[in-house]
């Protein structure tokens, strides 16, 4: 994964991930959005996505997009292994892209064009960090 850094040596700004080129990641919520959907309306709505992906990644901004099961395991503490779904379809996580842009707007603006929002799922867009946030936390504080 990328390590750039803030271009700026203002910490505010280190601390502020709109002013950082660097990798976002993106969580597709929402397990359940076909249930009212034909199995032909599905699969169109699937191959749009895909289209959308593709796109993505063929101009190589897309690093990895993937969907994920619905069921796993939850790891609370050294002796408690839960298996899931863990909360409602609507919030569960249904996927995950990994991608590239210029800046946090970009990455905004990317996102805004994803098309499973047309059809109820929801986008989560996070910063990947280069390092813990508790660790720049402590740097700042030191």
């Amino acid at each position: 994964m990328s390590s750039q850094r803030p271009t700026t040596s203002n910490r505010e700004d280190q601390e502020n991930p709109r002013n950082m080129a660097s990798e976002y990641l993106l969580l597709i919520r929402n397990t359940a959005w076909q249930k009212d959907f034909s199995a032909a309306e599905i699969e169109k709505v699937l191959e749009e996505f895909s289209a959308w992906v593709t796109h993505f990644k063929n101009e190589g901004t897309i690093k990895v997009a993937v969907p994920l099961v619905h069921r796993g395991k939850l790891f609370e503490s050294k002796d408690v292994i839960v298996d899931g779904p863990f909360i409602e379809s609507k919030e569960a996580i249904a996927g995950l892209i990994v991608f590239e842009a210029d800046n946090f707007e970009a990455a905004v603006e990317m996102a805004n064009s994803a098309t499973c929002l047309k059809y109820g799922q929801t986008l989560e867009l996070r910063p990947i960090a280069t390092e813990e946030p508790e660790r720049t936390a402590l740097r700042a504080n030191s």
